[in-house]
């Protein structure tokens, strides 16, 4: 077996590999690996099992930036895992796995991100889930309708700009978020079948929307619009784009739409019985410990992290935390004790450090070292908007 980068000629290969393992076409799969067309795409990044000379599996890190404390760090997005039907339970994937985090750490990327198809694999790997959004399934008549409506209009070029600000001042807003290039925002607006409209009044532009409508269907409703993303800067600004999808037609028209889960919808629509569900999303991995945490904030008062790592040991140890430095060693009395899966929960915001003491997964040693580490780890809404999802 050969663990090798990409090599020129492997993208025809590559594409069939994905219509194997994923679907899709052939074409779809090209452009995913054609930078040209892809532009989060760096094919030094693109990691192949060989063997017999056949390639059998492959995985894709894309180099991007997360927002963490509203600053952009350095994330390793893990996309398309992926073996050939017939060689599936060799452990290909997971010679993948090992190899692109030691890939990361050697590129000094502390942060990765995943959509998992199965979290016990991942787990495996010290990922673990640190994002979840509600879906919500609507009828046009669901949602408030608004006069501010008649302050929206198609999107043009020009607006891309004011998007991209309004975009980067909401995702600092959530851990995780992605910081979005502007050639991967070309890229989704000019997908054949993503719209967008945006609300602008006295000449700003204080909110867009970004959707999709599906075909015809022989049932009820017989098309979905899929909302891919709203921003909205201003509450008329939200006004304005609830009621754009409470005018669609009542007898034609579904809605899809997912929303962070610490800005549900359904408080705000007509009435709050509707289909609405919680999804996992998005798993992490926190690559380089020392490197992770030497992006958060400071506290009150030194603490030491006792973490475990079985797959990378060199995160394994202790980290004195505080003075606005990490320092490796316990150099204070106050302590907890976690596995780096758990280190990664919080250090998202997805769960509190309480929660997690409550149900064995963290280890105080004492009461103040748990409002510590609350003060370290606040609780907080991570989320990955729509487009980014990889």
């Amino acid at each position: 077996m050969e663990l090798r980068k990409y090599r020129e000629g492997d993208i025809d290969v590559l594409a069939r590999l994905g219509v194997a393992a994923f679907g899709a076409s052939v074409s779809d799969w090209e452009k995913n690996f054609d930078p040209s067309q892809n532009p989060r795409l760096d094919l030094e990044q693109v990691h192949v099992i060989e063997e017999d000379g056949e390639v059998r599996a492959s995985t894709t890190v894309l180099p991007l930036e997360s927002f963490v404390e509203g600053e952009p760090r350095p994330m390793g997005g893990i996309s398309a895992v992926m073996a050939h039907p017939a060689y599936r339970r060799r452990g290909y994937a997971g010679e993948l796995m090992r190899a692109v985090l030691h890939d990361m750490r050697e590129r000094g990327v502390s942060l990765s991100l995943l959509a998992p198809f199965a979290h016990a694999f991942y787990r495996i790997f010290g990922y673990e889930l640190a994002t979840e959004e509600i879906e919500y399934k609507l009828k046009p008549a669901d949602l408030p309708t608004s006069q501010e409506q008649r302050h929206l209009r198609a999107y043009r070029e020009e607006d891309l700009s004011a998007l991209m600000d309004l975009y980067t001042a909401e995702a600092k807003r959530h851990t995780l978020s992605v910081r979005r290039s502007e050639g991967h925002w070309k890229k989704s607006l000019a997908d054949k079948d993503t719209d967008a409209a945006v609300y602008e009044r006295d000449g700003d532009v204080e909110g867009y929307i970004l959707y999709k409508i599906s075909g015809w269907q022989d049932r009820d409703p017989r098309r979905i619009l899929s909302v891919e993303e709203i921003v909205a800067a201003t509450p008329h600004a939200r006004e304005a784009l609830l009621s754009f999808m409470a005018g669609l037609d009542p007898l034609v028209y579904g809605i899809k739409h997912f929303t962070p889960r610490g800005e549900p919808l359904h408080p705000y629509l007509r009435s709050s019985h509707v289909d609405a569900k919680i999804e996992p999303d998005q798993m992490l991995r926190l690559v380089d410990v020392e490197g992770a945490l030497g992006y958060l904030g400071r506290v009150s008062a030194q603490l030491v992290l006792d973490v475990s790592d079985d797959v990378i040991p060199e995160n394994a140890g202790e980290y004195t935390i505080g003075d606005g430095k990490i320092v490796r060693g316990a150099e204070a009395g106050e302590s907890v004790s976690l596995d780096v899966r758990q280190l990664a929960q919080l250090y998202a915001g997805y769960l509190p450090a309480r929660e997690l003491a409550r149900h064995g997964l963290v280890r105080a040693s004492s009461p103040e070292a748990l409002d510590l580490l609350e003060e370290l780890f606040p609780l907080g809404d991570p989320w990955l908007f729509g487009p980014d999802h990889f």
